[in-house]
């Protein structure tokens, strides 16, 4: 329907008045005005991809960075007090506060290894691949990578199930693909800065305003689907914090 109207040759003015464009018109005006070759299925594929990648996976990763605070007071408590020297005085969040906040980003960044939001990828293999021990793989051939397997495997992360933000402290060293809760290489996630900078935002803010407290009684069992999940759901406890 939203194709048959930019049809319209004043329904196309309309839109090439607008401010600020929606993600749908952009690609629709986009094949109108130079008649690139996206069709109807790859338009669909990608509107879906927006939809997924900006709104499941933050879900998925914030909860679950929520609890790994939650089960880790010491470090939950080292991230407030980084929070409220920033904005303890009811500053605003601003985009200058995100770089002054290392230790929150590295409690972020160990949350999401322990449970990487997309836990797994599918990929076809663009031409033929050669491991270091000698073997190899055809082009074209599909592979699974676990992304959780990974973050979770000892040889690439000593006591991996260990809640441990010193790993991405300034200065330490590990393989360029090691850490891939955005997935990597050229088909990363491209929103990847944005989502992290949209956690940063989320978590400071709870931080500032609540104690995150496990449920001992239900604790989350992931399962790796599509999305990272728990079987039994993700229960915290929010303790309202005294405003001094």
């Amino acid at each position: 329907m939203r194709k048959a109207q930019l049809q319209d040759e004043g329904e196309l003015e309309k839109i090439k008045k607008k401010r600020h464009l929606d993600f749908l018109d952009i690609r629709l005006f986009a094949k109108l005005e130079n008649g690139s070759s996206l069709s109807d299925e790859d338009l669909c594929a990608e509107v879906d991809t927006f939809m997924f990648e900006g709104h499941d996976t933050t879900a998925s990763g914030f909860s679950w960075i929520l609890y790994a605070l939650a089960t880790n007071p010491q470090h939950q408590q080292r991230c407030r007090e980084e929070v409220e020297s920033l904005l303890g005085d009811g500053a605003s969040i601003t985009w200058n506060h995100l770089d002054q906040m290392p230790y929150t980003t590295m409690c972020i960044k160990e949350a999401l290894r322990l449970y990487p939001p997309v836990p797994a990828v599918g990929r076809t293999l663009s031409k033929p691949v050669t491991f270091p021990d000698g073997r190899s793989l055809p082009k074209g051939v599909m592979l699974f990578l676990s992304f959780y397997a990974l973050h979770h495997n000892p040889k690439v992360w000593p006591n991996p199930e260990v809640f441990d933000p010193l790993r991405f402290a300034p200065g330490s060293t590990r393989h360029s693909h090691s850490f891939l809760p955005f997935s990597g290489g050229s088909r990363n996630c491209i929103g990847k800065q944005f989502v992290m900078n949209e956690l940063k935002v989320a978590v400071a803010l709870t931080l500032l305003h609540f104690e995150l407290l496990p449920d001992p009684t239900r604790t989350p069992v992931p399962i790796t689907r599509i999305i990272l999940k728990s079987i039994s759901g993700i229960h915290l406890y929010l303790q309202k914090l005294q405003q001094s």
